[in-house]
């Protein structure tokens, strides 16, 4: 897995995740929205799309599903402020590789 897409509306946690994962040698791109990212993945495949959930234009539930949609079997780890066990539900029922709840240390995302 080298190529990572980084999809957040908060420009800070796209920097700090980006920083994050150059370090541990992964190419790195990253997307402010949802559409964004959808373009991207179809432009150049990715090996892990790490996503927000609640983002303008394309949130990350309408991100996962589009992949989805398109048979992109891409893993998806979600990343959130917005955390509940309903949406951790919803989010397994999607398929998704992982989910961590903001704020988090860079060694959980790594593990």
């Amino acid at each position: 897995m080298n190529h990572i897409l980084v999809v957040d509306d908060e420009e800070n946690m796209r920097n700090a995740l980006t920083f994050l994962l150059e370090a541990e040698g992964y190419r790195v791109t990253t997307a402010e929205s949802g559409r964004r990212a959808l373009q991207k993945v179809l432009e150049e495949p990715v090996d892990l799309v790490i996503t927000d959930i609640v983002m303008p234009d394309m949130d990350g539930l309408e991100l996962i599903d589009e992949l989805r949609r398109l048979a992109l079997e891409v893993p998806v780890l979600v990343i959130t402020a917005y955390g509940s066990e309903r949406m951790k539900q919803e989010l397994k029922r999607r398929g998704i590789a992982g989910y961590l709840s903001k704020p988090f240390e860079g060694e959980e995302l790594l593990a």
